[in-house]
């Protein structure tokens, strides 16, 4: 097909070595044996992508309970609810460090395993944000946006990382690893208090001009978060920087290689930068199939990273449902401002056709890469071709 991938760079993938630097304590001493013994109950002739996406299921039936119970994202969900939000993000983290595991004892490790892997993290990535939200209460606002650019900024920091350090780090306190059983310990502690007690409780009043806002418990969490995203940044920003310090010759190419490397960023950044102007300008924008869109965008784009990576591409740059956004912009401004359709009933519309190009433009990536994929490298993608012999 060679649209996403030259045929000529298919070769590459015979090179693939996975390489990582986990520096979690948490990992060493307490899940890492959780995880060896948990694994065995994985049969030998299961594949390992299947353990993957069968991962995905616990966040899928996440969202369909928040979908079901608090459509708002307010935080209405019963309080049983919090609690198989909790066990459901726990068996996904527990899957998903498993599956790498469960593919060195059946010998699948391979390259595949590592795109579907992260490209099913990208898409856990948003879902888990929209449960997260609707735990909290922070319905469908401009902080939910926010909430899903830190998520998302984090994820493809660490992608663009591994692509130019050739390593994937993992800090004493990581996303995938402390995050996710901080937001299963706040799952738990919601089905315990409550959201209003524990989300929403009153801190103090700031008082700007004839303003007054008032800061509840919630709004420290953002804050943090937001603490924690710029010491993502200047981590995944410091390990590329020393990458190629090491790996230049000079110090002249070194500094060209860290530019060119930082030039990596600007698409992301130019992306959620047209996607708050478009909330801005029309909050009422904020749905479920905007929020779902931008998911689907980020996950294409870091896919790509990742193909690019494996198969030794330049990076890309340029990403065509990135301008998803614009075109939404644009569309409603012809349609509303000159011809004269109701807002109401446009934006309704618009959303849902930037989901559909978001997910057609995926699903087309996705196929073609697996197609690649498997036919390269004689394999099956959810069951085993050429099992492990074992003696």
């Amino acid at each position: 097909m060679g649209v996403f991938i030259p045929a000529s760079k298919l070769a590459s993938l015979k090179a693939y070595k996975y390489q990582s630097e986990d520096r979690s304590l948490v990992t060493k001493y307490i899940l890492k044996p959780f995880w060896v013994q948990f694994v065995k109950i994985f049969p030998l002739w299961m594949a390992p992508n299947l353990i993957t996406i069968s991962g995905l299921g616990f966040i899928i039936i996440n969202v369909l309970t928040v979908l079901y119970y608090d459509p708002t994202f307010s935080g209405n969900s019963p309080r049983w609810a919090y609690f198989t939000y909790a066990l459901g993000l726990f068996l996904y983290q527990t899957f998903d460090a498993c599956d790498g595991q469960h593919a060195r004892r059946t010998g699948q490790s391979g390259p595949l395993g590592e795109l579907f892997d992260h490209c099913i993290d990208s898409i856990n990535t948003t879902l888990s944000m929209m449960v997260f939200c609707s735990t909290v209460g922070s319905g469908m606002t401009f902080m939910m946006v926010l909430a899903q650019f830190a998520l998302l900024c984090n994820f493809y920091l660490s992608t663009w990382e591994e692509y130019h350090t050739h390593m994937l780090f993992l800090s004493e306190f990581s996303g995938p690893v402390e995050g996710i059983l901080m937001i299963v310990a706040a799952f738990i502690l919601t089905g315990v208090f409550g959201p209003d007690a524990l989300w929403h409780r009153y801190i103090c009043d700031l008082h700007f001009g004839d303003k007054t806002f008032t800061i509840e418990s919630l709004h420290l969490v953002y804050a943090f978060c937001a603490v924690g995203l710029l010491f993502n940044i200047a981590s995944s920003r410091r390990n590329v920087v020393n990458h190629y310090n090491k790996e230049g010759s000079t110090a002249r190419e070194a500094q060209s290689n860290v530019l060119r490397a930082t030039l990596g960023l600007v698409p992301f950044f130019s992306y959620f930068a047209s996607v708050l102007v478009v909330i801005s300008v029309d909050p009422e924008t904020i749905s479920l199939p905007f929020v779902l869109s931008i998911g689907l965008t980020v996950a294409f784009t870091v896919g790509r990273i990742i193909v690019c990576h494996l198969t030794k591409q330049e990076f890309p740059m340029i990403n065509p449902p990135m301008l998803i956004p614009l075109l939404q912009f644009l569309i409603k401004s012809l349609l509303v401002h000159v011809l004269g359709y109701e807002k109401a009933s446009v934006l309704p519309a618009l959303n849902w056709l930037g989901f559909g190009l978001a997910l057609g433009i995926h699903a087309m990536f996705i196929t073609e890469v697996i197609y690649e994929f498997t036919t390269f490298l004689d394999i099956y993608t959810l069951s085993i071709k050429h099992p492990k012999k074992f003696t």
